[in-house]
């Protein structure tokens, strides 16, 4: 994996944070299912390929008592994610350089067992040797009740893009410089986009235009990412060393010969998109495809989709069946907090969580509000749990208003937010404790630490020399409060 490493050594990886494999996310679609996940609070966290580490500081930082550890061979990354680390105070938090190659049965017992052990954007881009390695560490590393996730590209979807990165990759193929390749390509692909917009204005052959259109669409997807400074994202999915996408079922098997198993999609497709919604074509994958795994790959096809975020666990669990017996009722729901920010609700419950938000409300605190029978109350809280956007925890979500004497911001926040704001290039994403970027400029992070609880907001202001100091600032407290980084004193 040598040319691996220098590879990330040459060009890091931006360190965002991902929403879908937060810990409390997890934690709360585990506990949804009915099983008896470890609480985040205190559990142990891993994350392979872990870059500066942004992606698990976040919760770090919101969760003292855990103990939050990432591991990638690039010893850049890994340094500059120590120190960032440090000079923030979260010691709960560490990386580590390893290459996953190494980490036998002897390491694994000396780095300990984990409770949620996260591999985003790791499986698809390495060899198959390192990708039965990632599964194997797992097996080893993930306690008894743990979760794991797993994101990675799949087939179909990655069927096209991979004719991009082909090409992406012949342009820049006499490029060693990774720069120097995205700035060829970069080039190239406006050379082929342009041809072809002229290629569905003036081909004559309807097959031909038509079998050009869903590159053509592809690359506009990749030209949207470049022009919102993507350049990382660009880097390591289009002009990576390995890019190896495989369809689900094969990952699936993939799991069952490492002793795990797949319980769902972290998107909860599984449950909410399970099926087409037309019945002729639902009735034909019931009778043809038995399996919940074949159900799935069905679906791949069909949607054409090209990535999946896999929540995994021990096969032992299983306790010998093929699959959990899982019942998605009233009682599981019960299980779950929401919240959710709408401009334009379109039931009462959706009112609701509006009206409560940024705090969030379970089923009882629903059906209170609501003042509807359950059942409806129940079947419009699904249709909601099934947003792409709505925040999902365990634990109920409460925001605290900024108030001199009686609230202030989170000390260990505020040690987070000190590196926000003393660098105009961050290499790591701001997030709050649910990994949901936290839009905050450097001056609003350096202003933020002054929420100290001793003075007032109006202090505050009178501090700046910035225009309507006064109106900045209660903005910059409804962002503090909305990312549940103040605290009762």
């Amino acid at each position: 994996m040598s040319d691996v490493k220098e590879y990330y050594d040459e060009v890091p990886y931006f360190s965002a944070a991902f929403s879908d494999c937060s810990p409390v996310r997890i934690h709360a679609i585990a506990r949804f299912l009915g099983l008896n996940p470890p609480a985040p609070e205190e559990a142990r966290v891993l994350e392979f390929g872990c870059s500066y580490g942004g992606n698990i500081l976040p919760f770090a930082a919101h969760n003292e008592r855990a103990d939050v550890v990432g591991i990638d061979i690039s010893s850049t990354q890994v340094s500059v994610g120590n120190k960032i680390a440090k000079d923030m105070g979260i010691g709960n938090f560490s990386l580590m350089e390893l290459d996953i190659l190494k980490l036998d049965e002897s390491e694994a017992k000396r780095l300990g067992k984990f409770d949620y052990i996260i591999a985003h954007g790791v499986y698809s881009w390495v060899d198959d040797s390192v990708k039965e390695a990632l599964l194997r560490s797992v097996k080893l590393l993930l306690s008894a009740n743990g979760v794991a996730y797993i994101s990675y590209n799949i087939y179909p979807g990655w069927k096209s893009l991979d004719v991009l990165r082909d090409f992406m990759l012949f342009a820049s193929d006499s490029q060693t410089s990774g720069a120097k390749k995205l700035e060829i390509s970069k080039r190239e692909l406006d050379f082929l986009q342009d041809y072809l917009k002229f290629n569905a204005q003036s081909a004559t052959d309807k097959v031909y235009r038509d079998s050009t259109q869903l590159l053509a669409t592809q690359l506009n997807f990749l030209q949207n990412i470049m022009k919102k400074g993507n350049d990382y994202y660009v880097l390591h999915d289009f002009l990576e060393i390995c890019n190896d996408p495989t369809y689900f079922y094969k990952f699936a098997k993939k799991l069952e010969q490492n002793g795990l198993y797949y319980l769902l999609d972290c998107s909860l497709d599984d449950i909410f998109r399970s099926v087409l919604g037309i019945y002729r074509f639902d009735a034909h994958i019931a009778r043809n495809y038995p399996s919940r795994i074949q159900k799935e790959q069905m679906n791949d096809f069909l949607l054409n989709r090209s990535f999946r975020k896999s929540l995994v666990i021990h096969k032992e669990r299983l306790n010998g069946s093929d699959d959990l017996d899982i019942e998605l009722g009233m009682k599981e729901l019960s299980r779950l907090n929401f919240a959710l920010n709408l401009s334009d609700p379109a039931n009462e419950v959706q009112k609701a969580l509006a009206d409560a938000y940024p705090d969030s409300l379970n089923l009882d605190d629903l059906l209170q509000c609501t003042g509807q029978d359950a059942q409806t109350t129940f079947m419009q809280l699904m249709e909601v749990f099934a947003t792409q956007n709505v925040k999902i925890s365990a634990n109920a979500l409460k925001s605290v208003r900024y108030q001199d004497g009686k609230s202030r911001l989170r000390p260990r926040v505020a040690g987070y937010l000190s590196y926000f704001a003393s660098t105009d290039e961050p290499v790591i994403l701001l997030a709050d404790g649910l990994n949901l970027k936290v839009a905050l400029d450097r001056l609003e992070a350096s202003v933020a630490l002054k929420f100290d609880g001793k003075i007032s907001l109006e202090d505050i202001a009178n501090e700046l020399n910035v225009p309507n100091a006064l109106k900045f600032v209660s903005q910059l407290e409804n962002k503090l409060s909305k990312a549940y980084f103040l605290e009762e004193i």
